[in-house]
């Protein structure tokens, strides 16, 4: 029976192939409740969601403070800069503390006036700004305090004079590429009047 095929046989044949195609992509289409685009972006949250709560269950307070802290010595020791940049602190960590307990006569942990006039001159000049709790005396974390301050002022003062002279750079180019606008509109200018 099916070596007979006639034309006919073979078109309802190939109509009923066609329902049968077309009626499984609808079923198909409509087993997605979303969008594709929705579809990756639940599919996306519910990772994060995940991991959060794989972290959660896996890991102990202590134990994820631990490994934050590995993970930022790691960041730390991988840069030979950072090491650099840490070696300058402690050295002027302690040259700041060895000064402070070379000026403290009294040996109380703390400078007063007359022991920062004498010893450190350029810190009595503002002896009221180092004394944050103004009580007239200037304790080690103070002066290590003022210095922080001091270097943040420094810094803040070089970005705003490298900003300043990457805005008179930007300037001096549109200055420079201004005239060639007025030198093509004078020429069209010229152009336009009859001689």
């Amino acid at each position: 029976m099916f070596l007979n095929i006639t034309p006919l046989n073979s078109i309802h044949r190939l109509l009923i192939l066609a329902g049968l195609l077309l009626t499984f992509t609808a079923t198909a289409d409509n087993k997605l409740a979303l969008p594709i685009s929705e579809e990756k972006q639940v599919k996306s949250d519910n990772d994060e969601i995940g991991l959060e709560k794989t972290l959660e269950q896996n890991f102990s307070p202590e134990d994820r403070a631990r490994l934050r802290k590995a993970l930022s010595d790691y960041a730390r020791n991988t840069d030979p800069e950072h090491n650099q940049i840490e070696q300058k602190r402690r050295a002027m960590k302690e040259s700041i503390a060895q000064r402070f307990s070379e000026c403290d006569k009294d040996n109380d942990d703390t400078l007063d006036r007359e022991e920062a006039t004498l010893c450190l001159p350029q810190i009595a000049r503002h002896f009221n700004y180092v004394d944050v709790d103004e009580d007239n005396l200037i304790t080690l974390e103070e002066l290590e305090l003022a210095q922080a301050k001091s270097v943040e002022r420094q810094k803040a003062a070089e970005a705003k004079m490298e900003a300043q002279r990457l805005q008179q750079i930007e300037e001096e180019i549109k200055n420079k590429s201004k005239p060639t606008v007025n030198i093509n509109k004078q020429a069209s200018s010229l152009r336009k009047r009859p001689i």
